[in-house]
């Protein structure tokens, strides 16, 4: 009998044989991530239209055909240089590479190349966020090259698969394609909060019309959507996905219970959340930070992970497209 057992998710040769594997659980000692012996799927092709949200489809289709967009776009351009977003968090938090933070290194490039992305963009972890303070997030930006920073809060309350679910979900937005409306969104709900208020920015983000405003948030919001299939496709796990999702909702104490947080996320009306964002919109404007709106996301990645779901939902989607199932 072999005492190597390959990890599935980043290709290490453990030692560890296949009948210690059966009788306990055991962590690569690559990437950290719980070894398994069934293959896992990776895309070399795969459009990211196939598996985009329709909701967040319709959202950015009404965003791109806004008036005034692209003076927008425009006019925030020096804040998304990449020259400003990244040697901000270049100064501020650790890049992640082979020899800092080598797990979570891992855990990225694998990710990477699971959706088929060819470049494994750089990752920082990071205390700093551009508003002041990062919390329990992860961020993504870049202009002409993206990059993913995460922060330390987040790798203290997370298990090893709700980070790479976390990680995913950021290489979602850039496989997307939208990154630069992202980080627009996500400039204009920093300059229009009470954290930006009084200061000369502020003449600039009122500047924008509402209904700009309006548009930019909802579709940042819905973008969400499809950045989480991206989770499942890469950890090809709902459960760990879910438990992301949980932890955002502040389920981070032992007691929490995923199976009890999936239930409630499927009797949610999805209907009713996407008519709040609509209707009171203004109320993200003075908040720190956009709402994550997790039970809400749970409720559609349950919807799309269905076996029987019509259409393309993630069965589907790893049958059709993966390169090897």
């Amino acid at each position: 009998m072999s005492n190597h057992v390959v990890c599935s998710l980043c290709g290490f040769e453990n030692k560890v044989s296949l009948q210690a594997l059966e009788r306990v659980k055991i962590r690569c000692a690559r990437c950290k991530i719980q070894l398994k012996v069934s293959p896992h799927a990776r895309f070399k092709h795969l459009d990211p239209a196939v598996y985009r949200h329709p909701l967040e489809t319709d959202a950015f289709k009404r965003l791109s055909l806004m008036p005034g967009i692209n003076t927008v776009l425009q006019k925030i351009s020096p804040l998304l240089e990449q020259s400003y977003s990244e040697t901000f968090f270049a100064a501020n938090g650790l890049r992640v590479g082979p020899q800092q933070y080598p797990d979570l290194y891992a855990k990225l490039e694998s990710a990477s190349r699971i959706l088929g992305y060819t470049r494994v963009p750089p990752l920082y972890v990071s205390f700093m966020g551009l508003d002041g303070a990062m919390g329990f997030q992860s961020f993504s930006a870049g202009d002409t090259s993206p990059f993913i920073v995460i922060s330390p809060d987040a790798l203290e309350h997370l298990e090893e698969e709700e980070v790479l679910a976390l990680l995913a979900h950021e290489l979602g937005h850039i496989q997307m394609g939208t990154l630069r409306y992202k980080m627009a969104a996500d400039v204009l709900g920093l300059l229009m909060s009470k954290t930006f208020r009084k200061s000369p920015l502020e003449v600039f983000a009122d500047s924008i019309s509402l209904p700009v405003q309006q548009a930019l948030l909802a579709w940042r919001l819905h973008a969400n959507l499809s950045a989480d299939r991206s989770a499942i496709l890469v950890l090809q796990d709902q459960q760990a996905v879910f438990s992301l999702l949980l932890k955002l909702s502040g389920g981070v104490s032992s007691r929490a219970n995923v199976d009890a947080f999936v239930q409630a996320a499927e009797s949610f009306d999805g209907e009713g959340a996407a008519q709040w964002i609509e209707k009171y919109w203004q109320q993200f404007l003075f908040s720190r930070q956009l709402p994550a709106f997790p039970v809400w996301r749970a409720h559609e990645l349950n919807n799309w992970s269905k076996p029987s779901r019509k259409g393309y939902g993630f069965q589907d989607i790893v049958k059709i497209f993966a390169v090897n199932a």
